[in-house]
């Protein structure tokens, strides 16, 4: 290898394709893909692998909503043990967020539209949304 000032004459390694993995033969110096077809596959192959994620997290919320749905029935509130939350499949680290109530100050856990707190003796109070005044 020589110098040549601040040249090498050294050949620089081929810049591989991120989605076929072929050497990229023509073009920018920092071309990533080896032709478009290439690009659009990678990318759609990313947003499709996120959009499945996505819909796990999505249909485990919405099968906690209609737990929480069925168990309410047309009260105003109730309250549950875990065990009937649990025997219907109920994932608690799946929820959508999260409301501090005014009057107690207690933590409501939603999904949705519908919500559930932790009583004082380990049950659950499950409630659909909150009355806006």
């Amino acid at each position: 290898m020589e110098n040549f000032g601040n040249f090498s004459t050294m050949e620089k390694k081929p810049v591989l394709c991120l989605n076929c993995g072929e050497p990229i033969k023509k073009g920018r110096s920092d071309k990533k893909f080896c032709d478009s077809a290439c690009k659009d596959e990678y990318y759609n192959s990313r947003k499709s692998d996120e959009h499945q994620d996505i819909k796990k997290v999505d249909l485990t919320i919405k099968k906690n909503r209609r737990i929480l749905k069925k168990l309410l029935g047309n009260q105003s509130e109730i309250i549950v043990k875990k065990d009937s939350l649990l025997e219907q499949g109920f994932k608690f680290d799946y929820h959508t967020h999260h409301v501090i109530s005014k009057l107690k100050g207690n933590e409501f856990i939603f999904c949705y539209d519908y919500g559930y707190h932790k009583t004082p003796d380990g049950q659950f109070k499950i409630v659909k949304g909150f009355m806006k005044r």
